[in-house]
């Protein structure tokens, strides 16, 4: 179905080859299609049926619903994805920022219906890629199906995380109970936080801003030493007592 808000869509079976060289160069900037060689990713692209889009800012990329067959690969711009209730209510808002995947867990499942809207954020484009050619890349560059896997995994980990979080009521439980949960896992009280602050602010359901402050806050009060992306529990029993039982 094409979208009102789309600027433009282009298909061809085999498009030409200027066309497919420029739009090798922006998937190759872009995991998992960066562990495959360019001619590999050409050979593909003449063989298949995808579609180049752009959208404006707050199109509607996908609608919660949508069958989801073709690979969505974000090459420029942003998007979000979130869940509506029936109320107006957004849940599990997430940004991205191009390159990357959207969704890409849904390409494979038996019940591939979007559990998510996409919505561009910026000005945007985006590639549609048939399932089968995703399949062709799998088969001939092993790297390129170990590092599509890893991606999924990873966002599936980042999902878990969320979840575990969301049984807690306020920023500040949160933030300690990731800290412990990461220093058990580490076996140290010193760690490099393994996401941004953007990243965890998504993980943890809240903005920012928001985020940032309760780290000062925790700072301030010598609970832990906070710089860039490293953190030292100073006073474990603070943080414990942070903690709902």
């Amino acid at each position: 179905m094409v979208r009102p808000d789309e600027l433009h869509s282009n298909s061809s079976p085999v498009s030409s080859t200027g066309r497919r060289n420029s739009l090798v160069t922006r998937l190759r900037l872009c995991r998992p299609f960066d562990t495959a060689e360019a001619h590999e990713l050409d050979v593909v692209l003449s063989r298949h049926r995808w579609s180049l889009t752009s959208y404006h800012r707050n199109a509607i990329i996908a609608f919660r619903g949508d069958r989801y067959e073709r690979l969505l690969v974000l090459l420029r711009g942003a998007a979000r994805s979130e869940m509506n209730s029936y109320h107006g209510k957004r849940y599990a808002p997430a940004e991205h920022a191009a390159p990357c995947l959207l969704a890409p867990a849904f390409l494979f499942a038996t019940e591939n219906s979007l559990p998510v809207s996409i919505i561009s954020t910026s000005d945007s484009q985006l590639l549609r890629l048939p399932r089968a050619a995703v399949l062709e890349l799998c088969h001939i560059r092993p790297e390129f199906l170990e590092s599509l896997m890893s991606d999924i995994s990873d966002r599936l980990a980042a999902l878990a995380e969320k979840l575990r979080l969301s049984r807690l009521a306020t920023i500040r439980e949160r933030v300690a109970d990731y800290l412990l949960h990461l220093s058990e896992l580490r076996g140290t009280r010193t760690m490099e936080l393994p996401h941004t602050r953007q990243e965890l602010a998504e993980i943890m359901g809240v903005t920012r801003p928001a985020l940032s402050r309760v780290f000062g806050e925790l700072a301030d009060k010598g609970v832990i030493v906070y710089d860039r992306g490293d953190v030292q529990i100073i006073d474990l029993d603070s943080l414990l007592e942070l903690v709902p039982e």
